[in-house]
């Protein structure tokens, strides 16, 4: 059974100021860290592109990817072009966030396991707090492909049987949005 990672990198970084995915973090960028995560989880990756395509193609490389043209409309909009170019072989997809380099290989291999053993949706609990990435069972595309506005597929998954996977990785409640937001920066901390 083969998942997925749908990786969303099309946002604008407005209140970064800057194409945030590009920006140094260690010795990577933002998004190159997320992606090396990702294949250290064992995921094939699909990069959604968008706001700062131009500057995100150098850190994507020879990676598959997709532009979402209505981008600007909204996550869902991301979301959606990530579906609906997702390759047939893929069972279902974790919808990874590329501004959250702190998400863990492991964590990735977690919520893998448990599409595999039959979850239609699953997130990661860290601290009885759910997070992110979520993933879904192919079974769920269309209603993902549905989505409108700048929610993505948490306006779904209050109507959805969620499996809840407990993971040791307080990385899948933190994001960037700010340059206090990067390693190093006064201020550093968990992010929204």
């Amino acid at each position: 059974m083969t998942i997925g990672a749908i990786v969303l990198a099309a946002g604008q970084a407005r209140r970064m100021g800057a194409a945030k995915l590009a920006l140094p973090f260690g010795s990577e960028t933002v998004l190159g860290a997320t992606l090396a995560a990702v294949a250290s989880g064992g995921l094939p990756a699909l990069v959604v592109l968008g706001g700062h395509a131009d500057v995100l193609r150098a850190v994507v490389g020879a990676l598959p990817s997709v532009e979402a043209p209505d981008h600007a409309l909204g996550l869902a909009h991301s979301l959606r072009a990530g579906v609906a170019a997702a390759p047939r072989a893929w069972d279902g997809a974790l919808v990874v966030l590329g501004d959250m380099p702190w998400v863990r290989p492991a964590t990735y291999r977690t919520l893998t396991e448990a599409l595999r053993s039959g979850a239609v949706a699953v997130r990661p609990v860290h601290g009885r707090t759910p997070g992110n990435p979520v993933g879904f069972a192919r079974a769920l595309f269309p209603a993902l492909l549905a989505l409108e506005g700048d929610r993505g597929a948490g306006a779904i998954l209050g109507r959805l049987p969620v499996s809840d996977v407990p993971v040791d990785d307080p990385g899948i409640h933190r994001d960037i949005d700010t340059p206090a937001d990067l390693p190093g920066a006064a201020g550093t901390g968990a992010a929204g």
